[in-house]
């Protein structure tokens, strides 16, 4: 691997992902929310691939297939502490309406009921919210590069869907 090359990590339905210099986080959503975890001063991300809102039940496991989950996963393998909560910064992406008619009540929509709780959930972890893009009918790619910082959503146009 030369130098310069980054390191493309793919977070997977269901998955939490760290990355530091020299990586980046990508995940390609759908109804599926993104949620990422930045923490600029100490040069750690994090992006957690969740398919569901609620877990069942709580547990130490590490995991992002509910949003609940992946919070704690994230702030666990970024080693956050109390006193580290505010300096984070976190990203919501995704949560579109990829299999209903545009016009399905949105509370009937699994990407808005996972969009909704993962609000609930930063806010409830004393997280601050800094970027949000959900909802909507075209998937989105998001990408952090873990080594300035930034970070990116194109949309994926739906295919066999007209304006």
């Amino acid at each position: 691997m030369c130098v310069n090359e980054i390191e493309k990590i793919h977070v997977q339905i269901g998955q939490v992902k760290t990355g530091q210099a020299g990586q980046s986080l990508n995940a390609i959503l759908g109804s599926c929310i993104g949620l990422g975890l930045l923490y600029p001063a100490r040069g750690i991300y994090g992006l957690a691939h969740c398919l569901l809102s609620k877990s069942q039940k709580a547990s130490d496991e590490i995991g992002g297939r509910h949003v609940d989950q992946a919070i704690r996963s994230l702030q666990s393998l970024m080693k956050i502490s109390r006193n580290d909560i505010r300096k984070l910064q976190a990203i919501i992406v995704g949560g579109a309406n990829m299999t209903m008619p545009p016009d399905t009540d949105p509370a009937r929509l699994v990407g808005s009921i996972n969009a909704a709780f993962a609000y609930k959930a930063l806010r409830d972890a004393g997280l601050r919210n800094i970027y949000e893009d959900v909802g909507g009918l075209q998937g989105r790619q998001v990408t952090i590069d873990c080594t300035s910082g930034e970070f990116t959503v194109a949309s994926i146009p739906r295919l066999g869907v007209y304006s």
